[in-house]
C-alpha cells in the first residue's frame, strides 16, 4: 500500500524577508556617509535593526533547530546547535579578517586616512600576537564585528532552554527573564579588550531575551492574538511616542516631548538592550504582523522577492555586506558623497548582495548532482551524432544507476 506524498510545508515568507531586510540595514549603517543612514529605523525610534535580526534569528533558530530536539532528541539537537556554533564560529574569524584586508587596501589607496584607526583595530595591528589569542577565544572583539558572537551565545543557550521545556515551556522563558536580569543588576557581559570598549558591545545575557522571545512565540510556548485592537493601539502610541522623540521639528518645540525624549535617552542602554527598546521593537514587529495578516505572499512579488532570497541566505549575506560597508565607506571618504556616488555606491553593492543570495542558493541544490543525467544523455546523444558507440561498461552502468534511481523514488511513496 502507498501513501500520497506529504506535500513540504509553505515557507514563511515574513521571517526570510524581514530578516532580509535586517542585513540591508546593518550595511547601511555600517557604511559611513551613506545618505540612506538618515532613513533606517534607528532614525525614527528607539530599536533598531540589530534588535530585528536577533529576534528573527531567535524565530528562525526555532524553526531550524527546536523541531530536531523533539524529533531526534536532546543529544542530537545539541550536536547540530553545537555544528551551527562552529560554522558562526569560522565566520566570524573569516570576516575579521576580511575586513582587516580591505583596511589594509585602503591603507594604501588612500594613506592619508588612517583606516586602522577608523575600524578600531588598533590592537590588531600594534599587537597582533596577543590579539590573535583574543580574537580566536572571541575575547577580542572590535566593536563594528561584535553580533556574530552574539547569535553565537545565544544559540548555545539553546540546548539549556530546551532542556527547561520538556519539563516545562514557561520554566524555559522564566530562565531566559531571570538571566536577562541578573546580567542588568550584576552587569554581566564578556570581554572584548577592543580599542575603546572593553566589554562586548552586544552584551549577550541581556540580548538574549529577545532572542528566546522570538524562539518562544516560533515553538507556540507563548500565544499572542493579531486580533486584539488593545495590543494594536497600544503598539501604535509606543510607535508614535518613538518617532515624536526623533523628530526635531517636534522635540525642539514641544517642551513635554524634549523632556521625554532626554529621559528615554538617559535609561537607553543598547549594550544591556534596556526594556525601552525591548517594547518598542515588539511594538513594532505586531504592528507590521497586523499589517501582513493574510498578505504575506505580497512578499514574493518580483520587487521585494530578493529581499527574501537574501534572508534565505542571511549569513552569506551579513559576512559580504559587512566587507563591502567598508569598501563604500572609503569610496564616499574620498569621491565624494553627491547623489551619483550615493546610487553607483548603493547600487552597486545591492545588486553584489542579491546575486550573492541567489548565487549561494544555487550552489546549495548542488545542481551538477540533479543534473548528471541531463548531462550524461546530452553526451550520449552527441557521440552518437559523431558515430562513436558507447562503451559497453557505461551502458551496464546506466542500467544499475536506472535501477538505484528507480529504487529511490519508489520509497518515497512506501509506507
Amino acid at each position: 500500500m502507498t501513501d500520497v506524498p506529504v506535500p513540504k510545508p509553505v515557507r514563511d515568507p515574513r521571517l526570510d524577508f524581514f530578516r532580509g531586510v535586517a542585513m540591508f540595514i546593518i550595511y547601511i549603517a555600517h557604511c559611513r556617509g551613506n545618505f540612506l543612514w538618515d532613513y533606517i529605523p534607528a532614525r525614527f525610534g528607539i530599536s533598531d535593526a540589530a534588535n530585528m535580526f536577533v529576534f528573527v534569528s531567535g524565530m528562525t533558530s526555532a524553526i531550524a533547530f527546536g523541531g530536531t530536539f523533539t524529533r531526534q532528541g536532546w543529544f542530537v539537537g545539541t550536536a547540530r546547535i553545537a555544528y551551527r556554533c562552529l560554522q558562526l564560529y569560522a565566520a566570524q574569524i573569516g570576516m575579521f579578517f576580511a575586513v582587516a584586508f580591505v583596511v589594509l587596501v585602503g591603507m594604501r589607496l588612500y594613506p592619508d586616512t588612517n583606516y586602522i584607526e577608523v575600524a578600531q583595530f588598533q590592537r590588531f595591528f600594534s599587537d597582533p600576537a596577543d590579539a590573535l589569542v583574543g580574537l580566536f577565544t572571541l575575547t577580542y572583539v572590535p566593536h563594528y564585528i561584535d553580533i556574530l558572537p552574539l547569535y553565537i551565545v545565544c544559540l548555545a543557550m539553546v540546548p539549556v532552554v530546551m532542556a527547561l521545556a520538556r519539563i516545562n515551556p514557561w520554566l524555559a522563558i522564566a530562565g531566559s527573564v531571570l538571566l536577562y536580569a541578573v546580567s542588568i543588576h550584576i552587569d554581566l557581559n564578556f570581554p572584548a579588550n577592543a580599542d575603546d570598549q572593553p566589554d562586548w558591545y552586544f552584551d549577550p545575557f541581556a540580548w538574549q531575551l529577545i532572542f528566546f522571545t522570538g524562539f518562544a512565540l516560533r515553538r507556540g510556548w507563548v500565544k499572542v492574538s493579531l486580533d486584539s485592537k488593545f495590543l494594536l493601539w497600544s503598539s501604535v502610541v509606543i510607535l508614535v511616542v518613538g518617532l515624536l522623540i526623533t523628530l526635531p521639528s517636534v522635540f525642539e518645540r514641544v517642551a513635554m516631548i524634549d523632556r521625554l525624549r532626554r529621559w528615554i535617552n538617559h535609561h537607553s542602554d543598547k549594550t544591556h538592550m534596556d526594556l525601552l527598546q525591548y517594547v518598542h521593537f515588539l511594538a513594532s514587529a505586531y504592528v507590521m504582523l497586523v499589517i501582513l495578516k493574510g498578505r504575506e505572499q505580497s512578499l514574493l512579488t518580483p520587487v521585494l522577492k530578493p529581499f527574501v532570497k537574501c534572508g534565505q541566505q542571511a549569513l552569506s549575506i551579513f559576512l559580504s555586506g559587512m566587507v563591502l560597508s567598508y569598501i563604500g565607506g572609503m569610496v564616499f571618504d574620498h569621491e565624494g558623497e553627491g547623489f551619483v556616488f550615493q546610487v553607483i555606491v548603493n547600487g552597486v553593492t545591492f545588486a553584489i548582495l542579491f546575486a550573492i543570495a541567489y548565487g549561494v542558493a544555487w550552489f546549495k541544490q548542488a545542481p551538477w548532482k540533479r543534473r548528471a543525467g541531463v548531462a550524461a544523455a546530452t553526451a550520449d546523444v552527441l557521440l552518437l551524432c559523431a558515430g562513436v558507440p558507447k562503451p559497453a561498461h557505461a551502458i551496464t552502468l546506466q542500467h544499475h544507476n536506472t535501477q538505484a534511481t528507480s529504487r529511490v523514488e519508489r520509497s518515497t511513496v512506501r509506507c
